[in-house]
């Protein structure tokens, strides 16, 4: 497997890697989410790694069907996290606007 950055992610080599060395997989992947947590600002970092650590505890002993299927159903929580955070910003947004056009110039 030949992975120059994180930015190049092959999907194809690193599910051969999974399949041939299911070690050597485990401690890529862990090395290439280290590198990932180091380019974030501290704080996000902290976030990050808490975060990895939270599901690697509830994974924990998991066959890889039941790690996707927690993985996927954290990802939906925090999409859905994102979007009612959008909403409140949209709303914040149009009062905004709404103010400022009905303040006398």
């Amino acid at each position: 497997m030949q992975q120059n950055s994180t930015d190049d992610f092959d999907f194809d080599d690193w599910a051969g890697l999974y399949v041939e060395n299911p070690e050597e997989f485990e401690a890529r992947r862990q090395a290439t989410l280290m590198i990932e947590l180091m380019r974030q600002t501290p704080e996000n970092a902290r976030n990050g790694r808490q975060t990895l650590d939270s599901f690697e505890l509830a994974v924990q002993n998991r066959n890889p069907e039941e790690r996707l299927k927690m993985a996927a159903s954290l990802m939906m929580d925090s999409v859905h996290q994102l979007s009612a955070e959008l909403q409140l910003l949209k709303q914040a947004l149009q009062q905004l606007e709404e103010t400022a056009s009905t303040e006398p110039l």
